[in-house]
């Protein structure tokens, strides 16, 4: 098949989209040897997940086809590592805002819960499986930030008192 690139739309959460943000551990330190990762949870309408399902991708398991049948939507992380073999398919991938601008962390901080997004996805194949990396995120409504929320960005070597532990 090659790599193919498709468009998704959702409601992110958990975005990670960022260098200052990425997540550096990922489940059972699964991030750790690339440095971190970029990742978004999109919940996506039946349709789109069929757009996914159609490409072969793996995160479109039965599983996940079943949970779309009973409920209408599902929920899916799609990742792109920091620092992968290739440098094509490693580093940030490129977030627009609303207006079509490049989004800047300083500037527009992070992605609130509940914004509405595309994400771009390249679903590509390899030995084991169908995968699938992200590409872009184009934020096309972006959502208020809960009152007293303050996301928080955790240094690449944190301390104890940064992720919580206090003595």
């Amino acid at each position: 098949m090659g790599t193919k690139t498709i468009k998704l739309q959702g409601t992110a959460s958990w975005s990670k989209v960022f260098f200052e943000n990425r997540d550096k551990r990922g489940f059972e330190d699964a991030y750790v040897p690339y440095d971190g990762a970029y990742t978004i949870d999109l919940t996506m309408d039946k349709a789109n997940f069929e757009k996914l399902a159609e490409t072969g991708a793996a995160k479109a398991s039965k599983m996940k086809q079943k949970e779309v049948e009973k409920l209408g939507e599902t929920n899916l992380k799609f990742v792109r590592k920091h620092a992968d073999r290739f440098e094509w398919s490693s580093g940030a991938p490129d977030v627009y805002r609303p207006d079509g601008e490049k989004w800047d962390f300083e500037r527009d901080g992070v992605i609130p819960n509940g914004s509405k997004v595309t994400v771009e996805v390249d679903v590509y194949t390899t030995s084991k499986a169908t995968g699938t990396r992200l590409v872009s995120v184009y934020v096309t409504e972006k959502a208020d930030m809960e009152e007293g929320a303050t996301p928080k960005v955790v240094p690449s070597k944190p301390t104890m008192e940064d992720v919580g532990v206090l003595f």
